[in-house]
């Protein structure tokens, strides 16, 4: 018997300790703008009509099975290291949940919908740039294999907002992601500020069910507690291991921006370095440089410590900072791995690496090697020195401070096929800069030319199916 996705329910049941009922915005008018059927077809929402596809996900009509109205999760967090009990969903809302045909939990939540009671005074809308910026993220992560919410859906609504980071009136528009979940650290930061204790466990079973299944249900209360934690930190730091290797700024690493399933979601001003440069920021806000490229992984460290006090109650101290020190061990592994995937080699020790990030840091920037053409330049390791060394381009490689790294990449093993590889990716060296980022908005802006982010998502995608990221990430 055919196993199709089917509708269920699943946060609506957790009660209303954990979301308040939201009322979706009226638009004056919709324009489907963006339907990413890659992402609607493991959940059963390629085959809908596009009057069909804006009746869900911009009216927001209720789909067959869905047991309740929008859901305005609720969550606190720290911003910038200060605590807020004031957030909660201002501008989106859990619109319904999908398990898909390999039993994932999908949810499809909002942004832009409408306010709901978590505003503060907001308009609960998003602007059409922002949810572009948020496309393009999404679809650039996932073919540099880091695990990301899927935008779905963007759709325009035609309403004039103001806005202090945009010239205004700009444009508005709703979109739709799609997410493993929206479980956020904050989600527990804000039950144990209530001090629910049994609303924290039933979290916890909650994440068991649906996300950690293979956690062996038989193990005592205690350990099963500590043993979902330690998934939770597992996940986040092979997260971050893999947005330094792609180069990723988030911008705004607030506790409340963490899914513990690890998936990179609610995008800040984010950036690509072109550089490596640990201490790049993505936000103008970030005047500290808090959340700045080199310091992500720190930034993860102390929001997963946020979540190991909030289950103080139920784990013991020395158990929590066991714990915590295991991301240390899983980022580096991640970090390792990632490396290898995205440059084609088998395998490198932890100090060859260390030395070639190392490297990039140092010198990067002041020889112009930007660090995605490093990625391309050398696919293949061994087998991509001598060719890339050969050439007159390959000249900017050939200074001192250099050539421990090129030694390094010469004794690597490169994976099967790579230097064919290496001669088509020449050919699809994508990267998403923010030059290129703003002049794909003007196109739209100023011309209503949506051809040059449809090419964009397409060259992107062809360089995600070539490089396999389909294998690290589930589209």
């Amino acid at each position: 018997m055919k196993n199709n996705p089917k509708i269920v329910n699943n946060h609506f049941s957790l009660g209303s300790a954990f979301y308040d009922i939201a009322k979706p915005a009226q638009f004056p008018n919709h324009i489907l703008r963006f339907r990413n059927d890659r992402a609607a077809k493991p959940i059963g929402f390629d085959h809908l009509a596009d009057d069909k596809w804006i009746d869900y996900f911009g009216k927001f009509n209720k789909y067959p099975g869905v047991n309740h109205d929008p859901l305005a999760l609720k969550y606190h967090g720290h911003q910038f290291g200060h605590y807020n009990p004031e957030l909660g969903d201002g501008r989106g809302f859990l619109l319904a949940q999908i398990l898909d045909k390999k039993n994932n939990l999908w949810d499809l939540g909002t942004k832009g919908s409408g306010q709901t009671k978590y505003s503060r005074g907001g308009d609960g809308r998003l602007t059409l740039k922002g949810a572009v910026r948020e496309l393009l993220a999404t679809e650039f992560l996932s073919a540099l294999g880091v695990a990301t919410s899927q935008t779905l859906s963007i759709i325009e609504t035609e309403e004039e907002l103001q806005r202090n980071d945009e010239p205004s009136p700009t444009r508005s528009a709703v979109l739709v992601r799609r997410s493993n979940g929206h479980i956020r650290i904050g989600t527990f930061q804000r039950l144990a500020y209530l001090n629910e204790q049994d609303n924290i466990e039933k979290l916890l079973y909650y994440l068991r069910d649906n996300y950690f299944s293979h956690i062996n249900k038989n193990n005592n209360r205690t350990v099963l507690i500590e043993t979902i934690f330690l998934e939770c930190v597992k996940k986040i730091a092979t997260s971050l291991g893999k947005i330094i290797i792609s180069g990723f700024v988030h911008g705004v690493l607030n506790t409340d921006n963490f899914n513990v399933t690890g998936e990179v979601f609610d995008f800040g001003p984010w950036r690509f370095i072109q550089y490596a440069n640990q201490n790049f920021t993505a936000a103008y806000f970030d005047y500290n440089g808090r959340y700045s490229f080199g310091k992500q992984p720190e930034a993860a460290l102390w929001a997963l410590t946020q979540l190991g006090k909030s289950l103080n109650k139920l784990i013991n101290e020395k158990r929590i900072i066991e714990i915590l020190n295991q991301f240390s061990t899983t980022f580096h592994l991640s970090l390792k791995n990632h490396f290898c995937w995205r440059i084609g080699i088998q395998d490198i020790d932890s100090t060859s690496l260390n030395e070639i990030m190392n490297t990039l840091l140092k010198e990067s920037e002041k020889h112009k090697i930007e660090y995605a053409s490093f990625f391309y330049d050398f696919y293949g390791g061994q087998d991509a020195v001598k060719d890339c060394l050969g050439t007159n381009y390959g000249n900017k490689y050939k200074f001192q401070g250099f050539s421990k790294v090129t030694n390094i990449l010469r004794d690597t093993q490169s994976l099967k096929g790579a230097s064919e590889k290496r001669k088509i990716l020449d050919k699809n060296r994508e990267n998403m800069l923010i030059e290129e980022v703003e002049e794909i908005w003007n196109h739209i802006d100023q011309n209503n030319n949506w051809s040059f982010l449809y090419k964009k998502i397409n060259e992107v995608r062809k360089l995600g199916d070539f490089l396999k990221s389909q294998k690290l990430v589930n589209f």
